[in-house]
């Protein structure tokens, strides 16, 4: 990159860098985790998440954006070009529910020691509120891009990505897209995506009468909470996991039992605890010294749970895959509740190219089967991939190297993006698995999510010139 636009785009950063964060401290504030069953005219995920996308929807037209929106599905921020053909990104407004343990308030953004807090900071907010600066680069310029930069806000991602759908159904393929909602430097292949649930057979006479997990699918619990019709008095003290395990009198002859585990996102679950499981874990002490507490089915679907949570890598449950250009398999037990008689856990898989969503549906069957159970096969995506030799590709990955000095390959990943709707799009985002966290600060979808700031305005100088970079390809 010549030498003055990568002045020009320092001094940029420098300039606007205050603003920035403050737009991402104003987006975070609205608690817009996607709800479906809220709709309303304008607003088919609920107000919440409409008024995110209306704020980011302001923050591009004061930086002089052309804004509309599709139907409240998708958010759109046009810059002109010479041509009506696009380079796009897209980032998301939604998050999955703030959950227990945060030590701020998740929806007020808080700045420490070069860290943002806050849910949403790097997962997607802070992304799109940098996405949104990154074309703004042009206007502040005075230049026209060669192609109309379009940056397209979702509302569904931490859902179903039907927004996408909605949007794909009456708008033209960009010629190019990146999504701001990933790791460094590309990744231009994504697991599949496979979930489903574990139901048990009726429980008549059980002791088990609530039991929570992670309020998302996609994010493992940090936290569960079991009540069961026992008398603290009646239950042995926990032995395995003893630290992390709390009994409470919870009245009316019940005991409250309580798990505290390391949340995280179900794609990466490398040094997390699952607090489900420890849970199921005491549940079999329980059974193994009182086993006539429980109803036939309640220790059934019990040693179902062994199963289930048996390895991250689905081992466990036989599902265990992986491959060369995709890695292994991922399987998270995220939510767990009691509902009509029945225990219900889900399940949240990201597999390689070496397995498919049918035959996984078959095993898990059997296992719920021979446990007497049900298995419920859910959501179901192929996965996909972007060669890595396309120059949009190389054009991102020489960014990376120019901004960081650090070399640089493409990836594949088991998180699930937005990329994966388009035809020639890859991830290109701010996330660092392997960053020391400081001890107060967490990961995105779990408690205390944080950003680097410094991460993020490297970040955008990326983004720039990404943009500068694209728009001399020809398509």
């Amino acid at each position: 990159m010549r030498a003055d636009v990568m002045e020009s785009v320092e001094k940029y950063v420098d300039e606007v860098w205050e603003d920035v964060v403050s737009d991402i401290a104003s987006l975070v504030a609205y608690p817009s985790v996607a709800d479906a069953s809220a709709a309303e005219p304008g607003a088919p995920f609920g107000r919440p998440v409409r008024d995110a996308l209306d704020c980011s929807l302001g923050i591009a037209e004061r930086l002089g954006y052309e804004v509309t929106d599709d139907d409240g599905y998708v958010g759109i921020a046009d810059i002109p070009g010479e041509c009506e053909e696009q380079i796009a990104t897209i980032a998301h407004v939604d998050v999955v529910p703030a959950g227990p343990g945060w030590n701020t308030d998740p929806f007020s953004m808080e700045r420490r020691e070069g860290w943002l807090l806050g849910r949403g900071v790097i997962d997607d907010k802070g992304p799109a509120v940098l996405s949104l600066y990154a074309g703004a680069f042009f206007l502040r310029e005075g230049i026209t891009p060669r192609y109309t930069f379009r940056a397209l806000l979702g509302c569904d991602e931490e859902v179903g990505m039907t927004d996408v759908k909605h949007y794909l159904a009456g708008h033209e393929q960009p010629l190019f897209l990146f999504t701001p909602d990933a790791e460094f430097p590309v990744c231009n292949a994504e697991k599949g995506c496979f979930g489903g649930t574990f139901k048990s057979a009726k429980i008549e006479s059980g002791i088990i009468r609530s039991w929570s997990g992670a309020e998302a699918t996609n994010a493992i619990p940090s936290q569960s909470e079991c009540i069961i019709a026992v008398p603290l008095s009646e239950l042995p003290a926990p032995q395995a996991n003893a630290d992390r395990i709390t009994l409470e009198d919870a009245g009316e002859g019940c005991t409250r039992i309580f798990a505290q585990g390391i949340g995280g996102h179900a794609s990466l679950p490398e040094g997390t605890i699952n607090a489900i499981a420890l849970v199921a874990g005491y549940l079999h002490e329980v059974m193994d010294v009182k086993p006539d507490l429980f109803d036939p089915a309640e220790r059934s679907y019990l040693d179902l749970l062994s199963v289930v949570h048996d390895g991250t890598a689905g081992e466990g449950l036989g599902i265990a895959a992986e491959s060369d250009a995709f890695g292994a398999l991922t399987c998270n037990a995220g939510t767990i509740e009691v509902a009509d008689g029945h225990i219900l856990q889900t399940i949240d898989v990201r597999y390689p190219d070496s397995t498919t969503s049918d035959e996984m549906t078959m095993i898990c069957g059997a296992h719920a089967s021979r446990f007497g159970a049900e298995f419920i096969a859910g959501r179901a995506k192929e996965p996909f991939s972007v060669s890595a030799d396309s120059p949009a590709v190389r054009a991102l990955l020489n960014t990376y190297r120019e901004v960081t000095g650090k070399p640089a390959e493409p990836f594949s990943m088991g998180g699930g993006t937005y990329a994966r709707n388009f035809k020639s799009a890859v991830s290109f985002g701010p996330e660092d698995n392997g960053l020391e966290l400081p001890a107060w600060a967490g990961s995105m979808h779990g408690p205390n999510e944080a950003a680097n700031e410094q991460l993020l305005r490297d970040a955008l100088k990326m983004y720039i010139i990404a943009l500068v970079r694209l728009n001399e390809l020809e398509f």
